[in-house]
C-alpha cells in the first residue's frame, strides 16, 4: 500500500515537474511580432524602410538580452497594397501567436479594423495615422487597439495649410487619393481653412494604382485648376503622380506652387522623377529629422552601413515603435495583448530617436503639427531646405 502511494506521489511529482519544466521552456520561447508592409508598388520604398527599421530595433533588443528573458522574433510579409492579402496575413500572424502586429503603411484601415476584432495591439506605421486611427477626426476617440508612430496625415495637412492660407491669395486646390490616407491629409487642411473662415476652391479625389505605381493622367484637373485661377495645389498623391503633375504643369508653362505630403520628401523618389520641376515644392518634415540628435545620427549611420541606403522617417518611426514595444512588455511584465494595450495607454515620455513619445487612452498618434518644420525643395543643391517665410 505504502509502495503504491509512494509510486503515485512520485508519478504525480514527475508530472508536476514535467509540466513546470514545460512552462519554463515555453517562457523562454521567442516573442513573436508580425509586420505587414507593402514592399513593392507605389509605396514600396516606404514598406522596405519600415521593415528595416523594425529589424534594427529587434537586433538591438535581442543583443541586450531580449525582454523578460526571451528573444523577440520579427516576421514580416509584403501585402502588395492589397486589402485582401493584408487581412489574410493579419489572421496568419494571430494564429501564429503574435503579441503585436506592426503596419501596414498601405493597408492600415484593414489592420486597424482587425486589431479591434482580434484585440491585438497594432503599432508602427499604420497608414500614417489620421482617419485610420481617429475615424471621425482628430478630436474623436481613437481606435483602442492601434498605436500609431507614423507621420500623421492630420498633422501634415494642417502644417501645409497653415502656410498656404498665408501665401495663396487666389485660393487652394487639393488633389488627394480617396483612402483614409488622402482623406486624412485633406481633413487636416480643411480644419485650418474652416477655422479661418475660408474654403478650399477645388477638392478632388483621384483614384491611383498603388500596387504598380503606374501614373495617373492629371491633365483634366490641371486645366480645371488653371481655369479657376488657382495657383497653389496640394498634390496628396503618390510620389510618382506628384512628379507627373510637376512635369505636366511645367510643360504647360503654368506657374504653380506645389505642396506635397509626408511621402514627398521621405526619400528621393519624387525629386528624382520630377527633376528640376520639383524645384520650389513645399512639404513638411519631422523637426527631429531636420535637426537630428546624437541618437538619430547613430541610427542613420547603422542603417546606412547595414542596408547601403539612406534612412527615412518611416524607418525611424518603425524603429521607435519596436523599441517602445519592448519597454511596454517589460513594464507590463507580460507579453499578453491586453496587458500591452493597457501599458501603451500609460506610456509617457518615451525617449525615441524621433523625440519624446507617448500615448493616452484619448491619444493614439505620436506626431503633432508642432513637431513639424516646413521645407522647400532646392533643385540646384538637390536638397530640402527649411522654409523661412
Amino acid at each position: 500500500m505504502k509502495a503504491s502511494v509512494a509510486v503515485g506521489i512520485l508519478t504525480a511529482l514527475g508530472a508536476l515537474l514535467s509540466t513546470t519544466a514545460s512552462h519554463a521552456a515555453a517562457d523562454k520561447s521567442p516573442i513573436l511580432i508580425g509586420l505587414i508592409a507593402g514592399t513593392t508598388g507605389a509605396y514600396g520604398t516606404t514598406g522596405i524602410a519600415t521593415v528595416h527599421g523594425a529589424e534594427l530595433a529587434v537586433a538591438k533588443i535581442n543583443a541586450l538580452g531580449g525582454v523578460l528573458g526571451r528573444q523577440l522574433k520579427l516576421e514580416w510579409h509584403n501585402d502588395d497594397a492589397s486589402a485582401t492579402l493584408s487581412g489574410q496575413l493579419y489572421a496568419k500572424f494571430v494564429s501564429a501567436g503574435a503579441v503585436a502586429i506592426a503596419g501596414s503603411p498601405d493597408t492600415g484601415p484593414v489592420t486597424a479594423q482587425l486589431a479591434k476584432r482580434y484585440k491585438i495591439p497594432t503599432i508602427g506605421v499604420v497608414d500614417d495615422g489620421g482617419l485610420t486611427v481617429n475615424p471621425e477626426g482628430p478630436s474623436s476617440p481613437p481606435n483602442p487597439w492601434v498605436f500609431d508612430f507614423g507621420l500623421n496625415t492630420f498633422a501634415w495637412g494642417a502644417k501645409i495649410a497653415q502656410h498656404a492660407i498665408k501665401h495663396c491669395p487666389d485660393g487652394l486646390a487639393v488633389l488627394h487619393d480617396p483612402t483614409t490616407y488622402g482623406d486624412g491629409g485633406n481633413y487636416g487642411i480643411k480644419l485650418v481653412y474652416d477655422k479661418a473662415g475660408q474654403k478650399i476652391k477645388i477638392d478632388e479625389a483621384i483614384t491611383e494604382n498603388w500596387s504598380t505605381g503606374a501614373t495617373t493622367g492629371l491633365m483634366p484637373q490641371i486645366h480645371a485648376i488653371q481655369a479657376a485661377g488657382v495657383k497653389c495645389v496640394v498634390v496628396w498623391l503618390t510620389p510618382q503622380d506628384q512628379a507627373a503633375f510637376a512635369q505636366d504643369v511645367h510643360s504647360l508653362g503654368f506657374a504653380t506652387q506645389i505642396y506635397g505630403n509626408d511621402e514627398t520628401n521621405a526619400d528621393d523618389t519624387y525629386a528624382k522623377l520630377a527633376g528640376d520641376n520639383a524645384n520650389g515644392t513645399i512639404s513638411a518634415v519631422l523637426t527631429s529629422d531636420l535637426h537630428p540628435s546624437a541618437e538619430m545620427q547613430a541610427f542613420r549611420t547603422e542603417y546606412s552601413a547595414k542596408y547601403k541606403a539612406t534612412s527615412t522617417p518611416f524607418a525611424e518611426t518603425s524603429y521607435d515603435s519596436i523599441m517602445m514595444l519592448a519597454q511596454v512588455i517589460k513594464q507590463a511584465n507580460s507579453a499578453k495583448p491586453a496587458a500591452l494595450q493597457k501599458q501603451f495607454n500609460q506610456t509617457q515620455g518615451f525617449k525615441g530617436i524621433t523625440g519624446d513619445l507617448g500615448f493616452t487612452p484619448q491619444n493614439h498618434i505620436t506626431i503633432t503639427p508642432e513637431q513639424l518644420t516646413l521645407v522647400r525643395y532646392d533643385a540646384a543643391s538637390k536638397s530640402w531646405v527649411e522654409v523661412q517665410d
